[in-house]
């Protein structure tokens, strides 16, 4: 399984219309599926969501692709705290976790915090409605605190080590405005808090993605 359409239409197949997960005791009624998308940066996770939440609106299941990068610190804040954005506090837990509680618990509309990553500031909020199923997009998806409360389906991106450090340096230099000096002087830092903080989510996915050096996926 290689393309999109076809890893999508599984997850509809096989998960969500078979129910196969139960919703978690304190979800809005309307909400039957917190999905949680986490891997490393730069290999796909939003594209693979908003690719996830057209194909089942289409299908007339109420979907709402969250990303998460508008709970991150600014970049100055983390460059003087000197903080990976792969470590816990590199984000706004507190705020995080009580916008999901609003939208997840409370079907609450939400005004969700967006972040700009070739600025490193944060450039205003979006209003978000609950949906049926809701995609958290994010390396904190599946950081415990959030895993343990609100999520009840979790996808996990990987790689290979050549083609997540490749990934990550186009993008940096292609969409954060990174030279290519400063996209390699933090790539072996950035690598590893990665193993440190994020790898391990890997075992409380129950759906592993592969992601190849043109990120193409597979099953």
């Amino acid at each position: 399984m290689d393309k999109n359409s076809d890893i999508n239409k599984y997850i509809l197949q096989k998960f969500i219309k078979r129910n196969i997960v139960n919703k978690k005791e304190k979800y809005a009624p309307e909400i039957d599926f917190v999905f949680a998308v986490s891997g490393a940066a730069a290999l796909g996770k939003t594209a693979f969501c908003k690719n996830l939440e057209r194909y089942l609106n289409d299908r007339r299941i109420n979907t709402v692709h969250i990303p998460l990068d508008g709970f991150l610190l600014d970049r100055k804040t983390r460059q003087d705290r000197k903080l990976s954005g792969y470590n816990p506090e590199s984000t706004d837990m507190p705020l995080l976790i009580e916008t999901m509680k609003e939208l997840i618990y409370d079907a609450r509309e939400i005004n969700l915090p967006l972040y700009d990553h070739r600025t490193g500031k944060h450039s205003g909020f979006k209003l978000i409605c609950p949906g049926q199923v809701i995609i958290l997009d994010g390396i904190m998806s599946l950081h415990y605190e959030i895993r343990e409360r609100f999520t009840n389906f979790n996808i996990f991106l990987y790689s290979d080590d050549l083609v997540m450090r490749g990934l990550r340096l186009l993008v940096d230099m292609e969409e954060r405005g990174y030279s290519v000096f400063e996209a390699l002087s933090h790539s072996d830092e950035e690598f590893a808090s990665y193993n440190k903080w994020i790898y391990h989510q890997i075992f409380f996915a129950n759906l592993r993605i592969s992601v190849g050096k043109q990120r193409e996926l597979s099953v």
